[in-house]
C-alpha cells in the first residue's frame, strides 16, 4: 500500500467520526485517532484531554542543529452535517466520484490535515528519515465552536510551542483556478438578543395596547445600523488597525468584483457598499460586520395563530478586524441598547476571538510564496486576511511567528454546507507543496 493510499484510509476513518463540536460528538475518538497516526509518524505525541475537545500536540525533531520550526495548525471537529436531505451520499461516509471525495470535513478540515501528514511521511520515506527542519503538529477540537479552550491548552504549553512559521489549517484556489494564501483572518463575538413582553404569549386582540415580543426585538435591532448602511454603534469602529500600504496594494489587485459576487451567490438585494459608496474590496476584507444569524419568535406553523408572542430571540455575530476587542466590542453594542431605549433587552455573549494579519512581506512568507508559485508554475494571489474567522490571533500570541494559509480546497467546495467535496488533483499537488516547502530548507 502507497503512503498516498495508506492516509486516504485515515481519511475515511476520520470522516467516517461526527466530530461535531457544537454537540460535542465523536471528539475524543477523532483525537486519538489522529494522536495515533502522529505517533505512527514516529512525532512525540502530547495529548490533553483537559477539556471537552482535546488538544494534541505531535512534534517530529530534526537532526540539524539549530534547524527552524514549521508549525502546522489543523483541527478536527466540523459542522454538523444537516439537512441531511441536501447530501447526495452520508455525510460521514468518504464517497468518491468523478475525481472528487465527498464528506463533511474532507476539506474543512480533516483533508488539510491527512494531506500534510502523507506529506511529511512521504518526505521521511524519500530523505531516509531525515528531516532539515523541526515540524510540530498542533490539532484542535473546537475550532467550529470558536476555539473554545485553546488559548488555555497553547498557555499550558508554552514552554513546547516556538516556530519560525506557521502552515495554517486551509486554503485553495479561487474561481478562476488561481491559488490563494492568506496572511490573517477577522475576529469574531457572537452573542444572544432576548427580549420579554408578557409571561406568557398572549391572544392578540391585545395588539391594540400591548407591544409584542417580536415588535420590540425587530425594532432594537433596527437601530444597529443607520439609513445609510454603517453600523450606527457609537465608537464600534475606533479601535478599527487600518492597513498597510503593501495591505492595500495586495487588496486592490484581487480579481472580487461587484458582478461577480452578485452572479456567485445569486444575490437579489444591493449591496451594502452599494450605500455606503465604499469601495468594495477595503470593506469586505477590511471592515467589522454585524450580522443577524436567525430570529426566533411566535407561531410559524402551518395556518394561522393568533398570538401576541411574549418571547422574543436572535443570534447575532460581529466579526472583527484586528484592534478590536471581542468584549469591549459586546459592551459597545449594550449600550447601544441602552442608549436607544431598550434597557430591557437582554444581551448575552456565547463566543468571541480576536483578528489577525500577518506581515505579508515576512521572509518566511515569502518563502511559501515562491514554492507555491514554483511548483504551480504561476504566481499565487497573495491576500492578507480571509473574510472569515479562525484562533490565527491565539496562535500568533502563542507563538509569534508568522501565519500563511493554503491547502486543498477550491471554489466549489462547499464548506460546512451539504455536499462538502474536494478534488483528488487538489488534494495531490497540496502533498506535494507541502513537500516542496520542507525541502526549501534543506541546504
Amino acid at each position: 500500500m502507497s503512503i498516498r493510499t495508506q492516509y486516504l484510509a485515515l481519511l475515511r476513518d476520520l470522516v467516517a467520526l461526527p466530530s461535531v463540536s457544537a454537540k460535542h460528538e465523536s471528539l475524543p475518538e477523532t483525537a486519538k485517532l489522529i494522536a495515533d497516526a502522529l505517533r505512527g509518524l514516529g512525532a512525540e505525541v502530547l495529548y490533553d484531554d483537559t477539556y471537552f475537545a482535546p488538544f494534541i500536540i505531535g512534534k517530529l525533531t530534526s537532526a540539524v542543529s539549530k534547524a527552524p520550526t514549521v508549525i502546522i495548525y489543523n483541527h478536527y471537529d466540523v459542522q454538523p452535517a444537516e439537512p441531511l436531505d441536501l447530501w447526495d451520499s452520508d455525510p460521514w461516509q468518504l464517497t468518491e466520484k468523478d475525481g472528487k471525495l465527498y464528506g463533511r470535513g474532507v476539506d474543512d478540515d480533516k483533508g488539510n490535515l491527512t494531506a500534510r501528514l502523507t506529506a511529511v511521511a512521504e518526505y521521511l520515506s524519500e530523505y531516509n528519515n531525515q528531516l532539515p527542519i523541526n515540524i510540530t503538529f498542533i490539532i484542535e477540537g473546537s475550532e467550529e465552536t470558536s476555539s473554545q479552550h485553546l488559548d488555555d491548552y497553547l498557555a499550558k504549553y508554552q514552554q513546547h510551542l516556538s516556530g519560525d512559521l506557521v502552515i495554517w489549517e486551509s486554503g485553495g484556489k479561487n474561481a478562476n483556478e488561481e491559488v490563494e494564501i492568506f496572511g490573517g483572518n477577522k475576529g469574531i463575538v457572537t452573542f444572544d438578543v432576548n427580549a420579554t413582553t408578557a409571561g406568557h404569549d398572549l391572544h392578540s386582540s391585545l395588539a391594540a395596547v400591548v407591544d409584542s415580543a417580536a415588535w420590540r426585538l425587530t425594532q432594537a435591532l433596527a437601530t444597529l445600523y443607520d439609513d445609510n448602511g454603517h453600523i450606527n454603534v457609537s465608537e464600534f469602529y475606533d479601535d478599527v488597525t487600518p492597513p498597510n500600504h503593501r495591505e492595500i496594494q495586495l487588496v486592490s489587485a484581487l480579481p472580487l468584483t461587484h458582478a461577480a459576487l452578485v452572479a456567485q451567490h445569486q444575490i437579489t438585494v444591493p449591496l451594502l457598499t452599494d450605500k455606503t459608496g465604499d469601495d468594495l474590496k477595503s470593506t469586505f476584507y477590511f471592515s467589522p460586520t454585524l450580522n443577524i444569524e436567525g430570529i426566533d419568535s411566535g407561531y410559524v406553523g402551518e395556518g394561522v395563530k393568533t398570538v401576541l408572542p411574549a418571547k422574543a430571540s436572535a443570534k447575532l455575530e460581529a466579526r472583527l478586524v484586528p484592534g478590536m476587542d471581542p468584549d469591549k466590542t459586546l459592551l459597545q453594542i449594550k449600550q447601544h441598547f441602552q442608549n436607544r431605549g431598550f434597557s430591557d433587552i437582554l444581551v448575552t455573549k456565547t463566543l468571541g476571538q480576536p483578528g489577525y494579519r500577518s506581515d505579508m512581506s515576512d521572509p518566511e512568507i515569502l518563502r511559501v510564496i515562491d514554492v507555491t508559485a514554483h511548483y504551480y508554475k504561476a504566481q499565487p494571489v497573495v491576500i492578507p486576511t480571509s473574510p472569515g474567522t479562525g484562533p490565527m490571533y491565539y496562535i500568533h500570541e502563542a507563538l509569534g511567528a508568522p501565519i500563511a494559509s493554503l491547502g486543498i480546497g477550491y471554489a466549489n467546495t462547499n464548506d460546512h454546507a451539504p455536499n462538502e467535496n474536494i478534488r483528488l488533483n487538489d488534494y495531490n499537488q497540496h502533498i506535494d507543496v507541502i513537500k516542496a516547502l520542507i525541502r526549501s530548507y534543506k541546504k
